[in-house]
């Protein structure tokens, strides 16, 4: 299930850096583009994303559009490294190992721009990546021109077009996508699979070919010691027919392997499901319930069943949980304020 599951798109995107020189409009010095690119992402907005948030900051780029679930920069200098592999002690003593010396450690030639992004995509997830690529184009062009123009191969991108073949030219394939959105669990039928056809098959294949080993052993031992008897003769006569029959056996079994071998390969290539309300606006929706229910509970504390049921039904119009309008805003962690009657 590459990139696509569950109803999401998870896109995973590396672009190399430039690597030449350039000069910063700002103090007119030469500058690499790995500086300036580091520098445009620290100065990206990240929005209210936490009570620490200040009321009035600004939202991030990404909120502009009710798509991504989450959307990541990150630069990529050169691959982690786990430390020296190691090994044992005394072979590495009798082998003359320095463990002073130091091993060779990988490196890029390049760093890379990493842009990961969770997408809402409920049908073909192509036609929901295009959707989407136009979407950052259409809201966030500008942020977007600086950010790519630092990488290689951006030149002349000026539409949304040239954007999304730029975005699928740097894609790699995403082989572990993170879906949690069902807190019911997932029902998944019976995973059974279908091998109720192949189970007697395989019992006479295999059958056959033991006792086609046999007779070759026997045939065998009866030619060593010259035995003409009538048993002898039909394991010669078993052997023979064994040596026409069995290889085309073992081909079809083969064969039935490995169709049964890309069955499986293809039950696990499929996508999961979409889960109910897994959509963003569905999750925002909810965000805005659950922050305001969260209150109605604490003022509705020690009321009688009368006041409570009124109070109920105005938070229940004021909230609309059955309706789009009004909900959480997408990069903020706080609910917009709603009243209902006290």
């Amino acid at each position: 299930m590459p990139n696509l599951d569950g109803g999401h798109y998870f896109l995973t995107v590396l672009a190399p850096i430039r690597v030449d020189m350039m000069i910063d409009p700002v103090i007119g010095r030469s500058r690499s583009h790995r500086e300036m690119l580091a520098q445009k992402l620290a100065l990206i907005a990240t929005g209210r994303q936490t009570a620490a948030s200040p009321p009035d900051g600004w939202l991030s780029p990404f909120s502009r559009n009710t798509l991504n679930h989450l959307a990541r920069f990150v630069i990529i200098d050169r691959p982690a490294f786990n430390g020296r592999v190691s090994g044992d002690s005394l072979i590495g003593m009798a082998r003359g190992v320095n463990p002073l010396a130091p091993q060779p450690v990988d490196r890029l030639g390049t760093p890379f721009l990493l842009f990961a992004a969770d997408i809402d995509a409920p049908g073909d997830g192509d036609a929901a990546l295009r959707a989407y690529t136009d979407q950052l184009w259409a809201t966030m062009q500008n942020d977007l021109k600086v950010i790519f123009g630092h990488c290689s191969g951006f030149d002349g991108v000026e539409s949304a077009e040239a954007f999304h073949a730029y975005i699928r030219r740097c894609q790699v394939e995403t082989t572990m996508p993170f879906n949690d959105y069902w807190p019911d669990g997932l029902v998944v039928g019976d995973g059974k699979l279908p091998l109720g056809a192949l189970k007697p098959a395989a019992i006479v294949a295999g059958g056959a070919i033991l006792i086609w080993l046999a007779a070759l052993f026997l045939n065998g031992i009866f030619a060593v010691f010259g035995a003409r008897h009538g048993f002898a003769q039909w394991v010669a006569t078993a052997a023979a027919w064994g040596a026409i029959l069995v290889p085309p056996l073992i081909a079809l079994a083969l064969l039935a392997a490995y169709v049964l071998y890309r069955r499986i390969l293809g039950l696990g290539m499929k996508p999961l499901p979409t889960a109910r309300d897994s959509d963003l606006p569905s999750v925002l929706k909810s965000l805005f319930v659950q922050q305001h229910f969260t209150r109605f509970a604490i003022e509705a504390q020690g009321l009688d069943d009368a006041a409570l049921h009124a109070r109920f039904g105005a938070f229940l119009g004021a909230i609309k949980p059955g309706e789009a309008s009004p909900m959480q805003q997408p990069g903020e962690i706080r609910a917009p304020a709603a009243e209902w009657t006290r």
